[in-house]
């Protein structure tokens, strides 16, 4: 990327919305150029280069908050911008919960190659493409993106609190369908990302044993009837079950309108004693970690759950202003779950009826936790064995339940390079057809 110096821009930006009479302000300057192989119905489609600008400006007037975002750093625009969040802010309703983080001597931070190695991403991609074809010759990749991205975010308040941040990252995903004659699979895919190109694409994350499962899911019916058994959540899907988790019981809305269950239960057992969820975005196991948080705080490394412990919300400055909670130290995301000692072998023989689920259709879960949803690339498991593949099948639960039920914890785990995620075991789960 072009060099300029981002830190200038913010902190003029800055300056400008104290000029005209804000009270605080914090700015955000983030530049990237995406470097990105396409692949359409198993061939390789489009190879394009995107460049995006974003400056966020968010100023403060008697606790009064306006934010307005735009694409240029010229002075003009970032004056009238300046202006614009200033007249927003004074439109706005007062919350003394509105704020900027502290004073932070600035800091920079280096993350990843700084460009793209087009090369070996083209040599990558060709490889997964003959893999796929000759592995999998019924399965149709429907769609594929390779891409690098090459970042710089920056980052100043009227406080003094400064970051500066360069990364390059390489991100892949993958979607599929397999058809075998009249019958095909439901679609599913996956995907990671990491700082470098060194493993094969079939590597990342759980695209290939996704992919061979998908050969299996082609002829599936429903379960018969209805009942109780238990759950083996995959990793691609567990990393949804944990989103559901902070929006239901960890994250400022639910905590901000008391509706979380988990509200008073800061420092006591929420969860199985098996259960430990951590964000990690310094590393060293999470690998696209980040360094500060979008509200301008350093980000560390934190337990969220450690051993069925609540340990801390997921609060961002505002969310812990508004309800006297503690700030999340981290800023949420760059999530594990720490692996267990059971092999998922022994998880499936532990199963007397059930289910492992592959994917997870179904919209968010009640205020109280209650979900349901429809069991997508997902297989039966009846005394101990997995038996077939199930279609048209539904599981209904509560999260909070689903979590304090667990019974295992593999010591199996897929890296994704953002997260890290085991299979888990859990009972009272409804399963019908």
């Amino acid at each position: 990327m072009t060099d300029f110096n981002g830190m200038d821009i913010v902190r003029k930006t800055c300056g400008y919305a104290k000029k005209i009479g804000a009270d605080k302000a914090q700015i955000r300057l983030a530049r990237g150029e995406k470097y990105e192989l396409n692949v359409e119905a198993g061939k390789m489609s489009l190879y394009r280069t995107t460049v995006d600008v974003s400056l966020g400006i968010t100023v403060h007037s008697e606790n009064r908050k306006g934010t307005v975002t735009v694409n240029r750093y010229d002075d003009d625009t970032m004056q009238k911008a300046a202006q614009d969040a200033l007249d927003m802010a004074k439109a706005s309703e007062p919350d003394s919960a509105n704020d900027i983080s502290p004073e932070h001597p600035l800091e920079c931070f280096e993350n990843g190659p700084g460009e793209a190695d087009s090369a070996v991403m083209y040599d990558r991609l060709n490889e997964f493409l003959e893999y796929c074809g000759s592995t999998y010759p019924n399965t149709n990749l429907e769609q594929c993106i390779l891409d690098f991205n090459c970042g710089e975010t920056f980052f100043a308040n009227t406080n003094g609190a400064e970051f500066e941040s360069h990364s390059g990252l390489y991100n892949f995903f993958a979607m599929f369908t397999t058809k075998i004659g009249t019958k095909a699979s439901s679609f599913n895919y996956s995907g990671a990302s990491h700082r470098d190109m060194s493993k094969q694409l079939r590597q990342w994350g759980n695209i290939d044993d996704l992919m061979r499962q998908s050969t299996e899911q082609t002829d599936v019916k429903p379960v018969d009837g209805s009942f109780t058994g238990d759950i083996i959540i995959t990793p691609d899907s567990l990393s949804d079950f944990i989103g559901f988790l902070e929006d239901v019981y960890m994250g400022d809305y639910p905590l901000i309108t008391g509706n979380s269950p988990w509200k008073d239960m800061l420092g006591k057992q929420v969860a199985s004693g098996l259960l430990t969820l951590r964000c990690e975005p310094q590393g060293p196991s999470i690998e696209t970690g980040y360094h500060f948080t979008g509200d301008g705080f350093r980000a560390e490394n934190c337990n969220l759950i450690e051993n069925g412990i609540l340990s801390n919300f997921t609060l961002g400055l505002y969310g812990s202003n508004k309800t006297g909670k503690p700030r999340c130290p981290s800023g949420g995301g760059a999530l594990i779950i720490q692996s267990g000692s059971s092999t998922l072998a022994g998880m499936i023989a532990d199963v007397k009826r059930g289910i492992l689920l592959g994917r997870f259709s179904g919209g968010n879960p009640s205020d109280n936790g209650d979900f349901s949803g429809v069991a997508k690339n997902s297989y039966i498991i009846e005394n101990g064995k997995i038996t077939r593949p199930v279609g048209e099948t539904m599981i209904a639960g509560n999260l909070g339940s689903l979590f304090k039920e667990l019974r295992a914890v593999s010591r199996e785990e897929i890296n994704y390079g953002s997260a890290i995620m085991p299979w888990i075991l859990s009972s009272g789960i409804t399963i019908s057809g």
